[in-house]
């Protein structure tokens, strides 16, 4: 059950006190592996103080590092449980990367596969995968499933042998959300033939999806590596799964919606040469002539860094170093200091070869992302005369070929 994990790794374990996560929280402390705990209560109910409690207690006894998140309802718009599954992401990404965690163990189980694959069917949409992995990359973590291939039974009868205390959210027996719905409503009725068809319809959706999928893995893996994709990617037999797995980097997947999906389709195929999409989770989907990819939203950033001297020197917008590429240096003389390098402002302008050229118009024509001409580095004398802007343009005076002095972006 266990077979995916390592006794030498670090794991956080979602545990809201339910009979799941309870008996996956006391099967990896038997079988003797590092975890954490991370418990979130959203005050839903006026008794989730027993939730904590139950979750404490276990850790408490067991020498189990405890993590508890407080949080208030209230504050979430739209729909509660996109925002609450977020809410719990980013308190897992804090301990995991505070900690230097190897993955996050969640107690999804096989009735939790049974109703995904009913609702994904219900839509008839299309989706990466049907049902549920074992493994995922959320947000920049491992996320395990050990427990798929065991019944929601199996857990309870788990934690009555083992004498595992577990506190049930009674709402969980309610029909208010669909997939309560359908658990309570539907799955209830179903026989065991009929689950197990259902498992069989998800395995051929699944194998069919392979080619494609194995398509996908390839331009997400230069995605990773490169920080964005070319239009030319986004074909029609691949796209919706692409974009899918493009948001899931920032998105809860299970938050992805079929709406968002088909908006940025839409604006891909647009006439337009640069487009954004805004996330609902303060990012961006861009395209910016002909490439793709999702960047964090800025608030507008200006910064402006004085330079008596030359001298190394990096920060999040330009680093100065004494080698580089030779469209982004020149040869600054003493009489040039103090140096300002700053990123743009209105009515900048810079003398160069052929006449005197706006900045922004050099921004357009070469073709600089809209979110990277609001921070791009330029490089002034202590007369305020713009002297390079690196990869763009050099002031006329100071177009030597053999360069020492580097500003990069």
């Amino acid at each position: 059950m266990m077979k995916a994990l390592d006794h030498e790794s670090t794991y956080i374990v979602g545990v809201s006190g339910g009979c799941d996560s309870m008996a996956l929280l006391d099967m990896v402390v038997n079988e003797g592996y590092h975890v954490i705990v991370a418990h979130v209560n959203y005050n839903l109910r006026d008794d989730t103080d027993q939730d904590y409690a139950v979750v404490y207690d276990y850790c408490q006894r067991h020498e189990v590092p405890f993590y508890y998140l407080e949080c208030d309802h209230s504050q979430a718009t739209g729909n509660f449980q996109d925002y609450a599954r977020n809410v719990r992401y980013d308190f897992y990404k804090e301990l995991y990367d505070r900690y230097h965690c190897d993955g996050v163990l969640l107690a999804h189980h096989l009735d939790d596969v049974y109703e995904t694959i009913y609702m994904q069917k219900e839509r008839h949409s299309q989706v990466a995968y049907m049902g549920i992995k074992e493994m995922t990359d959320i947000k920049g973590m491992t996320i395990i499933r050990p427990l798929l291939n065991v019944r929601k039974k199996a857990l309870y009868d788990y934690c009555q042998s083992h004498q595992v205390a577990y506190h049930e959210d009674y709402t969980n027996f309610q029909s208010d959300y669909q997939r309560d719905y359908v658990r309570n409503q539907v799955l209830s009725s179903y026989s065991q033939e009929e689950l197990d068809d259902l498992l069989a319809y998800a395995r051929a959706y699944n194998d069919k999806q392979k080619p494609l999928l194995e398509k996908v893995d390839q331009l997400m893996d230069r995605y990773q590596k490169q920080g964005y994709l070319n239009l030319e990617d986004f074909t029609d037999d691949v796209s919706d799964i692409l974009i899918y797995r493009m948001l899931s980097t920032v998105i809860v997947p299970s938050s992805i919606h079929g709406s968002l999906i088909q908006e940025i389709k839409k604006q891909l195929s647009s006439d337009h040469p640069n487009i954004k999409v805004l996330l609902p989770v303060n990012h961006l989907f861009i395209k910016q002539y002909h490439n793709v990819t999702i960047v964090q939203k800025r608030t507008q950033v200006d910064y402006s860094f004085e330079f008596d001297t030359w001298k190394d020197f990096c920060c999040e917008f330009f680093s100065l170093t004494s080698e580089g590429p030779m469209h982004e240096g020149i040869i600054l003389k003493e009489s040039d200091f103090p140096i300002t390098i700053r990123n743009r402002r209105p009515g900048d302008v810079i003398e160069t070869h052929g006449g005197k050229k706006k900045v922004s118009r050099l921004f357009i024509d070469a073709k600089i992302p809209q979110e990277e001409r609001a921070t791009w580095p330029i490089l002034l004398d202590c007369h305020g005369k713009i002297l390079l802007i690196p990869g763009i343009a050099k002031n006329k005076e100071y177009l030597a070929t053999n360069p020492c002095c580097f500003v990069i972006k």
